[in-house]
């Protein structure tokens, strides 16, 4: 499972489009309400 895998397998997954996956996570999602599967953390 990608959850399992860690953060560096996340980024990798998403590739150039996590920077920007991050920052629409903080604005939709800032508490990480939605933090299963592939968890994107929102940016600070």
């Amino acid at each position: 499972m990608m959850r399992e895998e860690g953060q560096d397998r996340v980024r990798a997954a998403y590739r150039d489009n996590y920077g920007r996956l991050t920052q629409v996570k903080a604005q939709y999602d800032p508490a990480n309400l939605f933090h299963v599967n592939q968890n994107i953390a929102p940016a600070s």
